[in-house]
């Protein structure tokens, strides 16, 4: 079976589909916003490892670089598993994205498909944890943004 990639809040405790970023201003980084990133949160069953792993940002509607947050890349992000610790911020969108890898237990950029209990601190070979946040640039255009964060891979 493919992998069974879910997305929860930083308490892991719900599934995040929206991040409601709020009022950004240029130059002033945004709230950051922590997710969990799962391949078989809790499954009893092995599924596939998803491999070479990496986050993107898309316009809204899934291009790379039409609208200004993917285009002039916007969005910083933060993945202590690869970073080493919660302070390097590397920006990504349009062709720039992000390497992500499981939190502990794996040596290339997967998250492992392995049955796993669902709890963050037991199953560190199925989960990535992730930080956003928004740099709008000193000369943004101001007004609501829509965008998409993608997580990206393979699996055999």
């Amino acid at each position: 079976m493919g992998p069974q990639i879910t997305v929860y809040d930083k308490t892991n405790t719900v599934i995040e589909n929206t991040w409601n970023v709020g009022t950004v201003r240029a130059q002033e980084p945004s709230e950051v916003y922590t997710i969990n990133i799962w391949n078989n949160k809790g499954g009893v069953e092995h599924v596939s490892d998803l491999k070479d792993c990496y986050v993107s940002i898309l316009d809204y509607n899934g291009d790379t670089a039409l609208e200004d947050v993917a285009r002039d890349r916007w969005i910083q992000v933060n993945v202590p598993s690869i970073d080493g610790d919660e302070n390097t911020w590397v920006n990504i969108g349009g062709t720039f994205t992000k390497e992500i890898k499981a939190n502990a237990g794996v040596s290339e950029n997967t998250l492992s498909g392995i049955a796993n209990s669902g709890v963050l601190s037991n199953s560190t070979k199925n989960v990535c944890t992730v930080n956003f946040r928004v740099y709008a640039p000193p000369n943004s255009n101001p007004g609501q943004k829509l965008f998409k964060i993608r997580v990206n891979g393979y699996f055999t």
